[in-house]
């Protein structure tokens, strides 16, 4: 019996030392980098539209789905800019234009679609045809 004691010590010693010095987070001589954020990443609100650049030089404009509604409703870009659609609802979610149409997204999903001619697109939701929104192309 002393014997079992003794060698369950010595794992025990073993896997506590290794869980010690598995991780250097706390070592100055390694620091972690720490991903900077701007103030839209931390600021974001339903209504907030983040511009970054997409590969084409224009920028994508994010329209939310959420308590049924697209938000915001009504967008303004420029030419060659991108929307992205993402659906933060439980329910599935589309996006149907006259020029455009995702398939169903479900929570978290998104779509996005390049506008390069100006003009007002209207779009619903398919599935909830009370959920309408335009994009205003200059």
């Amino acid at each position: 019996m002393k014997k079992e004691l003794i060698i369950l010590f010595i794992l025990f010693s073993v896997f506590f030392a290794i869980g010690c010095t598995g991780n250097n987070a706390g070592n100055s001589a390694n620091p972690t980098a720490t991903p900077a954020t701007t103030s839209a990443e931390t600021n974001l609100t339903a209504n907030t539209v983040v511009t970054p650049l997409n590969s084409t030089g224009g920028q994508i404009v994010e329209v939310k789905m959420e308590d049924f509604s697209f938000k915001p409703d009504s967008v303004s870009i420029s030419s060659g800019n991108t929307v992205k659609w993402t659906n933060l609802d439980s329910a599935g979610h589309d996006v149907l234009g006259t020029d455009f149409k995702s398939s169903m997204l479900q929570k978290g999903d998104s779509y996005e679609h390049q506008f390069t001619k100006s003009g007002a697109y209207d779009y619903i939701c398919s599935v909830h045809p009370g959920m309408k929104g335009t994009i205003i192309v200059k």
